[in-house]
């Protein structure tokens, strides 16, 4: 394939010397953004968040970069004709009331007025019914490496459930997890007038709760279509192991919500896309259409799905035991405070 392409470069050059080159001018729509739309309700209590954005331009660098739509109108309405208004947090994200969740078996439409006035809804997604988690099992996992000295760890969690005989099933799973981190704020490092480096102790503090969302690196959905009505054990998560993680233990809450068939193709060729390497083994391009329609062009592409589901969630405490082959410690010589999502208090269910 190589050769192939060289003997055309060189074609190519040989036949423009020799040619006369004419002016040719193309018309690429540069400016043309898109709207992105990410985001979901659930049957938990919320709150549920959408967030809405506009895609680069083409040909764009840092300054032409995402942009976050603010001040748009958002809500969603049942079947019944029940609504509920999003509240936005300034960035472009929105999120129902607290005591917000959805029903099952109702259908739920994404209404969305940008502040320039452009309108646009989703395709109505109906709620199915998920079954329970039955048990969570964690299985520690050495990665494959050519170093016996570095090497990736963490572990696995794997979700056992019985699937329903009664229809065909479409699943999908979030993880997000909270663990004790400590850190030696007295040996923070501060700058002189110079810029030398010196020892500033720190009073507080070296003990933190940190929470971190969407875990999983990668997409975790699944059907039934090959396996109807057993009893399945499915990878739901894999927590590496930073060397701060499990310095006490992992609370880990496994998410299992489900799809309807449509929201469980467009997040199959999502992730088939996202596997994308550069080698002869990858999925073949597809262009991934979700539910979102402009009303004011519906031949406008959107980008993004808005997906309702049913959702079951559980917990389960990870022993740093459960380490078999621990990661060097990530120290943090400063206030514990500093780090994203983290706080001193200690969360109330906190074993």
């Amino acid at each position: 394939m190589k050769i192939i392409y060289k003997i055309l470069i060189i074609g190519v050059v040989l036949f423009s010397i020799s040619a006369c080159i004419d002016e040719l001018n193309i018309d690429v729509e540069g400016n043309k953004r898109i709207l992105v739309v990410e985001g979901f309700i659930t049957t938990q209590p919320g709150p549920h968040r959408v967030m809405i954005s506009k895609s680069a331009k083409y040909g764009s660098i840092l300054d032409e970069a995402i942009i976050r739509e603010t001040g748009a109108t958002v809500w969603v309405r049942d079947e019944d004709g029940e609504q509920v208004f999003f509240e936005e947090d300034g960035v472009g994200s929105y999120y129902t009331p607290v005591e917000f969740k959805a029903t099952v078996g109702k259908k739920y439409t994404l209404f969305i007025v940008l502040a320039n006035g452009e309108r646009f809804v989703s395709v109505p997604e109906e709620i199915h019914p998920v079954p329970p988690i039955d048990s969570l099992i964690v299985l520690f996992k050495k990665q494959p490496s050519l170093s016996d000295i570095t090497f990736g760890s963490g572990v696995e969690v794997y979700a056992r459930w019985q699937d329903p005989i009664e229809s065909d099933n479409f699943y999908m799973w979030d993880a997000s997890g909270i663990y004790l981190l400590n850190t030696r704020p007295e040996l923070f490092l501060d700058r002189g007038f110079f810029g030398d480096p010196f020892i500033n102790p720190k009073d507080c503090c070296s003990t933190c709760y940190i929470t971190e969302h969407n875990v999983n690196t990668e997409l975790k959905i699944f059907k039934d279509n090959l396996s109807n009505g057993i009893e399945h054990t499915e990878l739901v998560a894999y927590i590496p192991d930073d060397g701060g993680r499990f310095m006490d233990k992992y609370m880990v809450v496994i998410e299992q919500a489900s799809l309807t068939k449509e929201a469980f193709q467009f997040f199959d060729i999502l992730k088939n896309q996202l596997s994308i390497q550069g080698n002869i083994f990858d999925p073949p391009p597809a262009t991934i259409r979700g539910n979102i329609i402009s009303l004011d062009n519906p031949d406008d592409e959107v980008i993004g799905y808005f997906r309702a589901s049913d959702s079951f969630r559980d917990t389960l405490f990870i022993s740093k035991d459960a380490i078999l082959e621990t990661q060097p410690i990530r120290w943090v010589n400063d206030d514990c405070r500093v780090l994203e999502n983290s706080t001193t208090e200690k969360p109330p269910f906190w074993e």
